[in-house]
């Protein structure tokens, strides 16, 4: 039985990976009212927002394209790595880069044109879990929309 135990422990343990190569990236949005969350390994994106992002949860997960892929690496490599932002009680990105084996923590103001678009970007990628409820939504016909056409105008 001890022999099974330390075979088990050691292949759990054996198994673990300590680090994952490749670039991973954590951003968090704070301002007054607002909370989101974007974890991104590779291509793969997670989104939380409101009280999910607060409690780090994660609830939607999806992936980005090539070409978003392309500006996610060109917009990453225009953070400003050397610059910290320390100012409270305004909003405000904290970003954390793993690049192979090095981490990079940054505070950037929301003013910050390369973490914006950073944010933008992946916003752009979470918007898709809209994308079903909004197909299933129903599509006006041609006779609605010229019947609806004299409505509100005054007359």
């Amino acid at each position: 039985m001890k022999t099974l135990l330390v075979l088990y422990l050691i292949f759990v343990c054996g198994c673990k990976s300590t680090h994952t190569q490749g670039t991973e990236l954590r951003l968090e949005l704070n301002a007054p009212q607002q909370a989101v969350l974007f974890v991104v390994h590779n291509d793969e994106v997670s989104y939380a927002g409101g009280l999910n992002a607060v409690k780090n949860k994660t609830t939607w997960h999806g992936s980005m394209n090539d070409s978003q892929k392309t500006l996610y690496d060109k917009y990453i490599s225009m953070l400003d790595t050397s610059r910290d932002f320390t100012q409270e009680g305004i909003g405000k990105y904290t970003i954390c880069i793993k690049k192979d084996f090095e981490e990079k923590k940054l505070v950037l103001p929301l003013t910050d044109k390369a973490a914006t678009k950073v944010y933008d970007l992946l916003m752009q990628v979470a918007d898709v879990r809209f994308k079903a409820t909004l197909d299933a939504l129903p599509k006006p016909s041609v006779d609605a929309m010229l019947q609806n056409r004299g409505l509100g105008e005054s007359k």
